[in-house]
């Protein structure tokens, strides 16, 4: 009688170790968190007035790279950005082609393609390029750029009119 109990128990905490933890077992929504991913991007992209707003979509711990200028962390995102939104005639826009999620739902990319214009000599100047961003899942659920890297397509052109 013994050896039955003792297989029993000893059967029952085997199956323990081979069910899934948890958090494996809670099926992520892709397709919702990529419309989210696409969504915080555009309300992203709508901040560039309000360097405050702006700065709240970043994740402390952020790598802020633009082109033509060192990479930032920390405080120096802000200084980067503030240097950027100060220039004479400065205009930015961008927008997300697509958004990818990690199986996790914590990490995610979108890529997107930007126009910035500015001031050059009095003459306005535009700037075409392309960029991706690294979005990480914070503990409240909301979104925040890990990195952001943008580059030019090529130099700047006289913009139209």
């Amino acid at each position: 009688m013994k050896s039955i109990t003792l297989f029993f128990l000893v059967a029952i905490f085997l199956s323990f170790g081979c069910a899934p933890p948890a958090s494996e077992s809670t099926a992520v929504d892709l397709e919702s968190e990529r419309d989210a991913l696409m969504a915080v991007d555009k309300a992203w992209s709508e901040s560039i007035d309000d360097t405050d707003a702006f700065l709240s979509f970043i994740a402390e711990d952020a790598y802020f790279m633009p082109f033509g200028a060192p990479l930032a962390r920390g405080d120096a995102i802000r200084t980067t950005w503030e240097g950027l939104a100060s220039m004479p005639g400065f205009d930015l826009h961008w927008q997300a082609t697509t958004a990818e999620v990690a199986a996790s739902g914590d990490i995610g990319y979108t890529i997107g393609t930007f126009e910035l214009t500015a001031e050059h000599d009095g003459t306005a100047m535009l700037t075409e390029g392309k960029y991706v961003t690294v979005w990480h899942k914070q503990a409240d659920g909301s979104w925040k750029m890990q990195v952001d890297c943008f580059n030019a397509n090529g130099p700047p052109t006289a913009a139209d009119g």
